[in-house]
């Protein structure tokens, strides 16, 4: 008799614990595969169990928006991608718990017709992109190609449509579809935005504050839980694709399961940064992308958009040495990457010009110029990791500046050879914006490399001017006149380096004046300075820079560019036509 009441001791004890588990909803992105893997290894592993939880999963689909979903209430969780900026700042209370995908496996899908195809083919065709594909909308715009060029077609991407032939270009993952388009042996073009310097998050953990607000501790045991089973996930591909199939996906394949689960390593980078890792200043870097192509207001507040546990920080002095060290060693890096680069660009273009087609040069270049771009992003990522965990924000803070700028040192290297390439094209969409306000952003970008050699950068600029033209752009002129002075000074040895940047307005233009101390341009006649392969530098590899700044002010820009000497130097003049803002609205 004592056993049995022992017995029914243990059966009520075990039973109320399965009823004590509470019921969360996670909503996902799209329908049952390898993409959500962590979330069903946490399950199976017993780590939701572990902390409480009863995790539902709701499957996505077309006409599913996981966003709405959870700010509905109808989900506690859900998976979105890099447009929660815009969807927070809109004014919904979304908040980002981790991050999944380091990189994104958004990608845009065209049939390979021609072995010199571009995305600029998709002019005057339709194209099916799915709902939260902002970041493929953001990478057609930046590549010149204006979005009511070509049909949109806000419908599901269905592959077969694309092999069929009913749609020229679909969006889709590249961890995805590309292995039925290898198995079909169908000829395709895959265009990344990451090629064009657009590199976000993706697959985004997500919920409300107001979730965050009632329940704390559950959405703090939820992410753990989460995290912790996609690294088991991750480490153990087989017995999570096996799981997959015999439970959530059995009309998917183990081989295009172990596919996809391959292609995904590289995004999630799993042994190299701690799953759900994420880092404010990618985020604002990223936030600076949207800005940038007109998708969201400038300077935008990020609190309460990010979730922190609220780690304790290690206080290591050795640590926080080492970081700065790191810091200081990846930014050499990178600068000493893009003036060789710079160089090599520079000579290939002269010589290739002459022989071929230079937009498809461009294309080649673009490729070899962005691969070790993304290589240094990587390591950056890692650089950041450290010093989230490892350095306490009174010692960090210099650490987090010099991370912040690192990115976007990287994102304008990004852009640099989108200059070139757009030289060359006639799609370049204009706009208009304040000279001064890029002088001061163009300058944030070199200044500590050029206190670094010894060189003053000083300015007296007048605002409130506005021009019209591409100011990234216009933003490569400046820094092309810039490092020729720094040239010379290297060349000439020459003590007190001083450049300085005067911008003044008329009534109907305004006028950059960049001057130095240099001893001036000993080209004669001075105008040459401007001509394909002439240099005043003894580097047989310079002669570009000057003659495309030149193209660009005059002929894009509709302004005048002049080279002078005065007293102790050069003396390089902008002149560039104000535009009315207001006019230009009502027109």
């Amino acid at each position: 008799m004592r056993i049995s009441l022992w017995a029914l001791a243990l059966f009520l004890i075990s039973l109320q614990s399965v009823y004590a588990l509470e019921t969360v909803t996670l909503q996902l992105k799209w329908t049952h595969q390898f993409q959500f893997a962590g979330y069903y290894m946490a399950k199976a592993k017993g780590y939701y169990h572990d902390v409480g939880l009863d995790v539902k999963f709701m499957e996505g689909g077309f006409s599913v928006n996981p966003i709405e979903e959870v700010v509905n209430r109808r989900a506690n969780f859900g998976i979105g991608s890099s447009n929660l900026l815009l969807t927070r700042n809109k004014g919904q209370p979304v908040v980002v718990l981790g991050v999944i995908f380091q990189h994104s496996p958004l990608v845009l899908l065209m049939r390979k017709n021609t072995p010199n195809q571009s995305i600029h083919d998709i002019v005057g065709k339709p194209v099916t992109i799915e709902p939260q594909a902002d970041e493929l909308l953001a990478y057609i715009k930046k590549e010149g190609v204006p979005l009511d060029s070509f049909t949109i077609n806000h419908l599901n991407p269905e592959l077969q449509d694309f092999i069929r032939g009913r749609t020229d270009a679909i969006s889709a993952y590249s961890t995805d579809e590309l292995y039925m388009l290898d198995r079909l042996n169908i000829s395709y073009a895959v265009y990344s935005p990451r090629s064009a310097g657009i590199d976000f998050y993706g697959d985004n953990l997500f919920t409300i504050e107001s979730e965050i607000q009632e329940k704390p501790e559950r959405v703090k045991a939820f992410r753990a839980a989460s995290l912790k089973g996609w690294q088991y996930a991750m480490d153990h591909i087989e017995e999570t694709v096996a799981l997959i199939h015999n439970d959530y996906a059995p009309y998917k394949t183990i081989s295009h399961l172990k596919y996809e689960a391959d292609a995904m390593q590289s995004l999630l980078l799993p042994h190299l940064i701690e799953v759900g890792y994420m880092f404010e200043g990618r985020w604002q870097h990223i936030a600076q992308m949207y800005t940038d192509l007109g998708m969201l207001p400038a300077n935008i507040s990020l609190n309460g958009f990010l979730y922190s546990p609220n780690p304790q920080p290690d206080y290591r002095l050795l640590t926080l040495f080492v970081t700065a060290m790191i810091s200081m060693m990846i930014i050499s890096v990178i600068a000493l990457r893009f003036f060789r680069l710079n160089k090599k660009l520079d000579k290939l273009l002269y010589i290739r010009s002459q022989y071929v087609n230079l937009g498809e040069t461009m294309n080649n270049i673009s490729h070899q110029w962005k691969q070790p771009l993304n290589e240094l992003g990587i390591h950056m990522m890692l650089l950041e990791m450290l010093w989230e965990k490892e350095i306490p924000e009174k010692n960090g803070s210099e650490i987090k500046r010099i991370l912040v700028k690192s990115h976007s040192i990287l994102g304008f290297m990004a852009e640099t050879i989108d200059i070139f390439r757009d030289f060359v094209s006639t799609n370049r969409q204009p706009s208009h914006f304040d000279p001064a306000t890029l002088i001061h952003q163009t300058l944030h970008l070199v200044s500590e490399n050029f206190a670094m050699e010894g060189i003053e950068i000083t300015h007296d600029l007048e605002r409130n001017a506005h021009v019209r033209g591409n100011s990234t752009e216009f933003s490569h002129v400046l820094l092309s006149i810039l490092v020729n002075a720094k040239d010379v000074f290297h060349e000439r040895n020459t003590t007190n380096s001083l450049i300085h940047i005067r911008l003044f307005q008329t009534q109907q233009h305004v006028f950059i004046s960049i001057s130095d101390n240099g001893g001036g341009i000993r080209i004669r006649p001075i105008r040459r300075i401007f001509n394909v392969g002439v240099s005043g530098k003894k580097n047989p590899e310079s002669g570009l820079g000057l003659y495309i700044s030149k193209k660009i002010i005059e002929e894009k820009m509709g302004g005048t560019i002049q080279a002078k000497n005065h007293k102790i130097g050069a003396l390089f003049k902008i002149g560039l036509p104000i535009i009315d803002k207001n006019n230009e609205r009502a027109n």
